[in-house]
């Protein structure tokens, strides 16, 4: 079994593959009238504040797994912090709190008897690291408390935070099935936290969490050892026996050779051929059983036939995977070598990859990474040979067999270099595993990483996690850089601003800068995936822009890279050649600090994508002499600065390298970082307000007497001071927590700050950055505060037109004028168009007042009613053109027909105008103007013009739409019979109902209307059927008609050997251990699988179908999903119920019919059971049998055979009891009668008739006369020849009686025996019990003789024998054993025989 590794993760515990034991069974859920006690928890818990600082997860229960003893992951809970219900705050902190039900339901099972690992995760807040503690309980009998015996499972005391704590346990036999509770409970915030122990359940602590769990307390169903076993093994490799319970049971002994294992599974080597006997104990909370099995061990005959498999085929960089051998022929040595052309990994690297130990080199461990002995990012190829006593087989290898790639990547020495892998996971510092660390130190820390996937369109980055504190941003920019166009908020995103949705970079890069500053608190950090877009993988194009001015001598001039279908990973190689050995370089533009040398230059670009396509340009340019004077200009980046800002200036210039710059008046002008005479761009710093001039000079370092040249502007620049508010109160409740600004067209484009409350009065955040707004936008605020004691009010001020002061026009931009308790305050600040506001960073400012005070943009300052509680804060904005022209866009067609109308008509034609639409403002049509040249009475050709300007001056294209004014020109009307949009269903024949034209003028025009398009009823689609009309005008008229062939019945899924309940999933029999063949199918109207129908399972096989697995018992559920190309889907769920179907097989050790005679007792043979998997003990055979060996019939001994699963065979003998004896025939004074010369006497009164079973009655009956001669009235001897047939068919022997008759003898008439006897003797009841009453009859007193025989002829009871007329008698057969009887009279010779039954 491979064993499934718990480790805890940023995100959860991710990519686990969970596999829980799970048992079937009633389940009852114990309620004892009460609930558990959460009312003790932690006075400060895990978040608490101290002032303003929120301490985080100080002592939280951060993740919790359970895992089996063969591994499998039974529960795990996600990283998640602090479970906070509150924050207490100082000394209002209330105990009861930090009590958290984590799972409602129940979230996993514990099976009685069963062992279990408990493995906890514990952290702190950063900087504080010290110690935790943590104990755990489980109410095993769900009694609602955790104080009894084995209920308290472990106390892990005085453990460093972050560190996983682990401890094996056994579930006790003694709990309650069904529903029970776990608890968890933390304690930190301490040096050495206290030491928990088995009382510390329920009782209130001071800091950390409490966390209960809801699983389910499982006790065993049944009892039965039993395991699976090859059916033989090699000598010298390991024999692997597999348990059939592999959880449930509290040990499992092993018996073989006198030795004695205590495990799951049974692993050994056999270095001796023969049989072993094994012998498996398990023990669960029911008790013990065992099982014996037989194994054969065997001497290999030839060489082994090498094969193996991996447990991974791809894996990630840094971690290991394992090979397995799979060859046959037992074995014993082992050699690997792993390739991938250029790099090698053999037994020289690696022990385990060469050798003969079982369990090391047959199934080596194989790291990757870039060291030596791992395998780094590649595909590689892997080959073994193995050896046994026999021989070697030859390498057997799979070619590119493993593939190491890297896409798990953390910000930091993992992310210098650019990230090529197509998709993968990113996270911050801390990796996947632990929150980012906290720095000391002045300086910030930052991390860049640049994802950029060999010849990817497009990067698209999903956050699966985002938790920081404050101080920590992270940046993103479409591109290779930090010059990308940025997707994050303005600041970055923070612990305000946290990102959601998709972030694309549809430069095919994206670039994260991470940045934090010293002593931060630790968080979770980040994680995040991305994926690509695969590009069309041309091979790039190279260009570059020449300089749009002409070179000069020493003058600095850039390239500029203008090459298509690059990415942000090409390569740039830049070379020149000249008149002066010029300096190449590998950048994407190329710069240069000037040229010493006239003359003609080559330079020539070579751009290489990362996929090896590569692309070359050349160009040429002069180098000039700078002889005449240059042309100069400047520009600044702020004309309007406050009072301390900086604004930054740059030469324009052809000819000039060397530039200086002088203001006018000098004082309060300073450059902060002193700058160069060569450098274009210089930075000066503006602390006195007022007006300067500004003069910049030019020239070139090589002619600066002719290059020579100068600029001057004057009140270039107005320093502002905007007044400092005053507001002489403070109140925590009265002030700012929170402002927010974003554009309402693009959410991307946003801004906020949250801050402390009532600490200052003013507050200047223009340290944060500036916030750039479009002329005419529009974007959304809110203005937020901690709390809602007060009344206040709250306005926003905008110095638009940057002259220090808010008083102007539209500088009031918002107003919350009413007194309100409102937490948050919203709204839409407008912005004015270019007229009224300055391209030049200004002020944006909120104030908030108590009540009614007045609240004035200065505050008190300006009236000392204004603002006396309250709070103001300042933040820089500027307002920029967005450099987007407006779009205007006609309504209606670009050319239009209108007819010509008389002289002095008045005008019908109505223009359908335009609309424009600006990426800044959205809809400006209200800004569209439009000049019209049309007379519609005179024939001919017309312009209507339209134009449009943004706010920020930007004018749009202008437009234009052509009017013909012409004859006649209305074309004929088109009308459609039925609807114009119409859905038949596939394969139904679609019937036109046409259309009818007619004309303003030539009238009813349908008989020439022609139609176009066909409709295919068989085929999907929407097809067009098209009416035309033209009049004698050449006026046309065209209508169109949509048909859908659609289908809208659902596939049809069919299993043939399901049962189909209505209402429920399916049921479908598999036999255990056999091979599951998956033979659901799917039907559609009109799709099939081979073509536009699907039919998917989950879970589903590799090998196609439904992942059923017949290996254990079980049921499995499989949703089967139909889906035509329609989109109509159908669902089937159909259960797979595994288990033994086949009934045991039942030997009678007999033919099916066996014959038994009659009289003799009868024992059923035994029978024999034998099953496909359970052996004889597992069986139950019963039989019955009906026989009667005494009465002949048709009789049936029944077996029935039922094996563990409770499959029942039933198999039956007929037994059919015969008479196959003859009867016999006898004289009763024998062989010879005399009568005397003229008797009256039957002859047959003299003959006695016997049978084992049939009465002498039923024999007379049958009696067969052969010979008779017989003459009583004359002397002589006379022969009477007999024979008789039983019942059966038995035919006697004959029978010969000789009649002497003579004179001398008495003459015989009138005797008994002319009475009919059988009447004479009556026998009931019959059959017996044992008891029988016989009565006799006779007409008059004669000598009688009455007995019971058996059928064997001896005589068992004398009933009677003495001279009698009638008498009854009672005769007790109670001592004689059960069978046949025969009650005999003999009355004077004469016998009367009645056969009776004995079955006590």
């Amino acid at each position: 079994m491979n064993k499934t590794i718990t480790q805890f993760l940023k995100l959860g515990f991710q990519n686990l593959r969970v596999f829980a034991v799970l048992l079937l069974g009633a389940v009852a859920t114990l309620s004892f009238g009460q609930a558990y006690n959460t009312t003790d928890g932690h006075r400060y818990g895990c978040s608490w504040k101290n002032g303003n600082f929120t301490y985080d997860r100080w002592g939280a229960i951060d993740a919790v797994a359970i895992e089996d003893a063969q591994g499998n992951v039974v529960y795990s809970k996600a990283a998640d912090g602090c479970n906070a219900v509150n924050i207490p705050t100082g000394t209002n902190a209330v105990a009861g709190k930090h009590h958290n039900l984590i799972e409602a339901n129940s979230a996993f099972t514990l099976n009685a008897g069963s062992q279990y690992k408990i493995k906890v995760r514990t952290i702190n807040p950063s900087p504080q690291n010290w110690n935790n503690s943590a104990g755990v309980w489980i109410d095993y009998n769900g009694d609602k408390d955790f104080v009894d015996a084995n209920e308290f499972v472990k106390a892990f005391n005085n453990f460093a935070p972050g560190s996983e704590q682990e401890y094996d346990f056994t579930v006790p036999c003694n709990g309650a099935a069904g529903e029970i509770r776990m608890r968890i409970r933390a304690e930190g915030g301490a040096t050495v936290p206290p030491n928990l122990n088995s009382g510390n359940h329920s009782n209130a602590f001071q800091y950390g969490e409490t966390e209960d769990f809801t699983g389910t307390y499982a006790v065993p169903s049944g009892l039965s050892a039993d395991f699976l076993l090859p059916d033989s093994v090699f000598i010298g490799t390991q024999a692997v026996l597999t348990n059939a319970n592999q959880s449930g049971y509290i040990s499992h002994i092993w018996t073989v050779d006198g030795q004695t294992v205590n495990s799951t599974n049974y692993q050994r080597v056999f270095n001796t051929a023969g049989s072993y006997d094994v012998k498996l104990v398990s023990e669960n909370c029911l008790g013990k059983d065992s099982v014996t099995k037989t194994l054969r061990v065997v001497a290999p005959t030839a060489p082994p036939v090498a094969n193996f498999v991996s447990t991974v085929n791809v894996i990630e960089l840094f971690e290991p995977f394992q090979l397995y051998d799979l060859s046959t022929n037992g074995a014993t040595f082992w050699d690997w070598i792993i390739t991938n052309g250029t790099d090698t990994l053999d037994g020289d690297d690696e022990p385990a990859l060469r050798g003969n130990l079982i369990g090391y080199n047959d199934n080596p461990i194989v790291n990757t990474g870039n060291y030596f002995g791992a395998l780094d990012v590649g595909v590689w190829d892997v080959s073994l040979k193995t050896s046994n006593s026999i021989g070697s087989s030859p390498y057997f290898t799979k070619v590119g067999y493993i593939t190491v790639r890297r896409t798990n990547f953390d910000l930091g020495a993992g992310t210098t270099e650019p990230i090529t892998s197509s998709n993968g996971r990113i996270f911050d510092n801390g990796g996947e595993l632990f929150d980012y660390p906290s720095f000391g130190g002045a300086n910030n820390t930052v991390y860049t990483a640049l994802i950029s996937p060999c010849g990817a369109e497009s990067v698209t980055l999903d956050f699966d996690t985002f938790a920081v504190a404050k101080d920590v941003t992270l940046r993103i920019y479409d591109g290779s850089d930090p010059n990308g166009i940025p997707l994050h908020p303005t600041g970055g995103f923070d612990e305000n601003n946290v990102p959601s949705g998709s972030i694309v970079g549809n430069s095919g890069a994206l670039y994260l800068f991470w940045e934090q500053r010293p002593n931060v608190r630790r968080d979770i950090g980040f994680a995040a995936s991305w994926s690509s877009k695969k590009g069309p993988g041309n091979a790039p194009v190279a260009d570059f822009e020449l300089p749009d001015v002409d070179v000069y001598l020493a003058v600095p001039f850039e390239l500029t890279n203008s090459s298509t279908d690059v990415n942000a990973t090409s390569e740039y190689l830049w070379e020149i050649n000249g008149p002066e050995t010029v300096p190449g370089a590998i950048s994407q533009d190329y710069s240069s600090e000037g040229i010493t040398s006239t003359g003609t230059y080559t330079i020539r670009l070579t751009v290489t994508n990362c996929d090896g396509k590569s692309s070359t340009v050349t160009k040429t340019f002069d180098v000039l002499q700078p002889n005449t004077p240059t042309e100069i200009d400047f520009v600044a980046n702020n004309r309007r600065p406050a009072v301390g800002g900086l604004v930054d200036f740059s030469a324009l210039s052809d000819k000039a390298n060397r530039w200086e710059w002088s203001f006018f008046p000098p004082t309060g002008v300073s450059e902060p970082v002193p700058g160069s005479i060569d450098e274009s761009t210089r930075t000066f710093q503006f602390t006195n307000p007022g007006a300067y001039a500004v003069q910049l000079k030019g020239y070139n370092s090589l002619d600066s007497a002719n290059s020579v040249a100068s600029v001057v502007k004057t009140n270039f620049v107005l320093v502002v001071n905007n007044c400092i508010p005053i507001v002489p109160l403070l109140s925590a409740d009265v002030g700012i927590s929170k402002f927010s600004i974003e554009d309402i067209t693009d959410a991307s484009k946003n801004f906020s700050n949250s801050s402390d409350v009532g600490q200052d009065a003013y507050s200047n955040y223009a340290d944060l950055g500036t916030f750039n707004v479009n002329y005419g936008g529009k974007y959304k605020f809110d203005v937020e505060r901690n709390s809602t004691v007060n009344t206040i009010t709250r306005r926003i001020w905008v110095d638009w037109n940057v002259d220090g002061d808010f008083d102007d026009p539209l500088e009031l931009v918002a107003q919350d004028d009413t007194p309100n308790n409102d937490k948050v305050w919203s709204g839409i600040i407008n912005i004015p168009n270019s007229v009224n506001a300055f391209d030049a960073i200004t002020t944006l400012r909120i104030g908030v007042s108590l009540d009614n005070d007045p609240n004035l943009s200065c505050g008190a300052a300006s009236n000392s009613a204004a603002n006396r509680v309250g709070e103001f804060e300042d933040y820089a904005i500027r307002v920029v053109n967005d450099g987007n022209i407006p779009v205007i866009t006609l309504n209606g067609a670009d050319t239009v027909l209108v007819e010509q109308l008389a002289a002095g008509a008045a005008q019908t034609y109505v223009s359908d105008m335009a609309t424009a639409f600006d990426e800044s403002q959205g809809d400006i049509t209200a800004n569209v103007t439009m000049t019209t040249d049309l007379d519609q009475t005179l024939a001919g050709v017309y312009y209507e013009l339209y134009n449009a300007m943004d706010a920020s001056g930007n004018e749009a294209e202008e437009v234009q739409r052509v009017i013909y004014v012409v004859a006649d020109q209305t074309a004929p009307e088109i009308t459609l019979n039925g609807a114009a949009d119409t859905t038949i269903e596939v394969g139904v024949i679609w019937q036109d109902p046409l259309a009818t034209a007619d004309d303003n003028k030539e009238g009813d025009l349908t008989s020439s209307l022609v139609t176009s398009g066909v409709v295919n009823a068989d085929l999907l689609g929407d097809y067009t059927i098209t009416y035309t009309i033209s009049d004698n005008q050449g006026n046309t008229a065209q209508k169109a008609r949509i048909v859908r062939v659609v289908d809208t019945q659902v596939p049809v899924i069919e299993n043939a050997a399901a049962a189909k309940p209505a209402g429920a999933c399916w049921t479908v029999e598999v036999q255990l251990q056999n091979i599951f063949a998956d033979i659901t199918t799917a039907t559609d109207n009109y799709n099939s699988l081979a073509q536009g129908l699907t039919l998917t399972a989950n879970p589903a096989s590799a090998q196609g179908g439904a992942a059923v697995d017949t290996r254990f018992q079980g049921t499995t559920t499989v949703t089967y999903t139909a889906t035509d190309e329609s989109g109509n889907v159908t669902i089937q769920c159909v259960d797979y119920v595994v288990r033994d179907y086949i009934a045991p097989e039942i030997e009678l050790n007999t033919l099916p019919t066996i014959y038994h005679n009659v009289n003799s007792p009868y024992t059923p043979i035994p029978a024999i059971a034998s099953d496909n998997l359970y052996n004889s003990t597992q069986i139950s055979l019963t039989s019955t049998s009906n026989v009667d060996p005494y009465t002949l019939g048709t009789y049936q001994d029944t077996y029935t055979a039922t094996d563990a699963a409770g499959n029942t065979a039933t198999k039956i003998r007929t037994v059919i009891v015969i008479d196959d004896e003859a009867p016999s025939i006898a004289g009763k004074d024998g062989g010879v009668l005399r009568l005397g010369v003229g008797s009256a006497y039957n002859a047959v009164n003299s003959i006695i008739f016997s049978d084992n079973y049939d009465a002498p009655e039923d024999l007379l009956a049958n009696m067969k006369t052969i010979y008779n001669d017989i003459n009583l009235q004359e002397a002589g001897t006379y022969s009477f020849v007999i024979s008789t047939t039983d019942n059966s068919g038995n035919e006697s022997n004959e029978y010969t009686l000789l009649i002497d008759v003579q004179y001398r003898y008495e003459q015989l008439v009138n005797s008994v025996n002319d009475v009919n006897l059988d009447n004479l003797l009556t026998v009931a009841p019959n059959p017996t019990t044992g008891k029988l009453n016989i009565s006799v009859n006779l007409p008059e007193n004669e000598e009688i003789n009455i007995a019971v025989y058996n059928a064997l002829g001896q005589e068992v009871v004398l009933v009677e024998s003495a001279s009698i007329a009638s008498n009854n008698y009672t005769v007790n057969l109670e001592n004689q054993t059960n069978g046949i009887y025969y009650v005999k009279m003999n009355v004077k010779g004469d016998i009367v025989t009645k056969k009776i039954i004995l079955n006590k």
